[in-house]
């Protein structure tokens, strides 16, 4: 499994690319998405994130999922935090999850609390794509909204000091799972599985947040 790292990023290339590219996320970063259209993200977000760090919590039992389930990651606490500053009192009755972000954790629930496979797909998915390309939408969306940190702590991970250097370690990781075949072919299929079920909420918010919205700024 020396390349899997590699691998695994080939296999998700396409599913990567086209929800990077969904026009939610372009039109957030231009600032023609309504600030309620952010705080509606971030609002998916934090549902999603619960249960990931849920199953985070359950893999430190697993001898293979272990290794992936750092806290200095989880990003429960900072979502919650820009809630509170975007939707303000009472921020909890707000935050209604899409039908899309509905079957994305349900099937974190069915599949991430105890194989660590699925669980795997999931964690680098979402995390290793926060320490990437979201720190680069969270800048931007805090210059767009003119919300500085309060409103994008999700994107800033203060726990950790030097980024690429931890997405190296992460990628060593990957390399030395002793995963089967199978099991190597199944992290793979969840991870694309996994951009399809993100492209798929930021579609539903494409959709509740259409193109021709006043620019935020």
């Amino acid at each position: 499994m020396s390349d899997f790292a590699a691998r695994l990023r080939r296999a998700t290339m396409v599913e990567h690319r086209e929800a990077e590219n969904r026009s939610f996320i372009s039109r957030l970063m231009a600032g023609s998405v309504p600030r309620e259209g952010f705080a509606a993200l971030t609002a998916q977000y934090l549902h999603i994130y619960r249960e990931l760090e849920a199953a985070a919590v359950a893999m430190c039992a697993n001898e293979h999922g272990r290794a992936f389930a750092d806290p200095a990651l989880f990003r429960v606490k900072t979502l919650e935090a820009d809630l509170a500053h975007l939707y303000g009192p009472g921020w909890e009755t707000e935050i209604v999850p899409t039908e899309a972000t509905v079957h994305y954790v349900e099937r974190l629930r069915s599949f991430a609390h105890d194989s660590a496979p699925h669980f795997i797909a999931h964690h680098y998915v979402r995390y290793l794509g926060d320490l990437s390309g979201g720190r680069l939408v969270g800048k931007s969306v805090a210059q767009t909204y003119a919300l500085g940190r309060a409103g994008t702590r999700f994107y800033s991970f203060d726990g950790i000091e030097d980024a690429r250097t931890y997405k190296i370690a992460y990628r060593a990781r990957l390399d030395a799972l002793p995963f089967s075949d199978e099991e190597a072919a199944t992290t793979i299929d969840e991870a694309q599985l996994a951009f399809r079920l993100n492209a798929a909420v930021f579609s539903e918010l494409g959709t509740a947040y259409p193109e021709d919205v006043v620019p935020a700024a």
